[in-house]
């Protein structure tokens, strides 16, 4: 092992700073994998090593570069990380504005449960949105979530800023989330109904009249007053542009509405878009 040390160290180095995937290692929040993953990394790497050779492998640098903890039976790097890692385990005050960067196919379920950790320990959350379409372009095209990190602190909610300022934090509640200007509907619908529906009034000949009894308001748009209502029996979706006039729509053609089959197509035509406008994308 002595012959090897140098480049067994440089090694270990490499997947505990940089490519954990390349040594088939699973890395936590913080950095650590297992001392008995790493030695069978080793080992099929034809390195063989015993742990009380890796600690004392460790103590023979000149500088401390990985922290073994032999009471929990892992290891880490201590410094020079390109992968996100917390090596203070210290909570920090995030930005005002934090993002997580999401996919059409995802996004439904999110508006209604929130961001959750998943697999992971945390929620990984990007400091721009340049950061945040980045990660959401991974999986499709991305939708970007603004989350608000005030309120979330407010509430009791801890952060956590790794190496390459990607913050984190425990599973958010959808309240605590917006969608560029769009936002789920989370209080009764009823008073956006009944505009439209007012709006609409007597005309039977309008395509919306005999489908009031069965749509719902379900996002609405904090930057004008559109509202995304949907079918509950045929899942349609459509864009009104409420004008809120104290009378019956007098004007033919109003309210303006954009139609779409499904909420999926508004999240990957009418939401995208929308994003791209409102965050400059355009």
């Amino acid at each position: 092992m002595r012959s090897n040390a140098k480049q067994l160290s440089k090694l270990i180095s490499y997947w505990l700073r940089h490519h954990p995937e390349d040594g088939d290692l699973v890395i936590d929040d913080f950095g650590w994998t297992s001392t008995d993953q790493l030695l069978e990394a080793l080992s099929k790497r034809n390195f063989t090593i015993q742990l009380d050779e890796l600690v004392q492998l460790s103590k023979d640098f000149d500088k401390i570069r990985w922290e073994i903890d032999l009471g929990k039976n892992r290891i880490r790097a201590t410094h020079g990380h390109s992968i996100p890692v917390i090596l203070e385990d210290k909570a920090q005050s995030p930005p005002a504005e934090l993002y997580h960067g999401s996919h059409i196919g995802a996004i439904q379920s999110i508006a209604e449960k929130g961001l959750s950790v998943m697999s992971r320990q945390f929620v990984h959350l990007s400091a721009t949105v340049e950061t945040a379409i980045s990660v959401g372009s991974r999986h499709g095209k991305p939708i970007i979530i603004e989350i608000n990190t005030k309120q979330l602190v407010s509430d009791g909610w801890v952060f956590y800023q790794t190496s390459d300022n990607v913050w984190l934090t425990t599973n958010i509640p959808a309240k605590y989330l917006s969608f560029g200007a769009w936002c789920p509907v989370n209080e009764t619908n009823e008073s956006l109904l009944k505009e439209l529906s007012r709006e609409i009034g007597n005309r039977k000949s309008h395509f919306l009249y005999h489908s009031l009894q069965k749509i719902k308001a379900v996002w609405q748009s904090g930057a004008s007053d559109d509202v995304l209502f949907q079918n509950q029996e045929t899942g349609e979706c459509h864009v009104v542009h409420l004008t809120y006039t104290k009378r019956e729509q007098e004007v033919d053609g109003w309210p303006h509405i954009e139609r779409f089959e499904t909420i999926n197509e508004w999240f990957a035509k009418g939401l995208w878009d929308d994003q791209q406008y409102f965050y400059d994308l355009k």
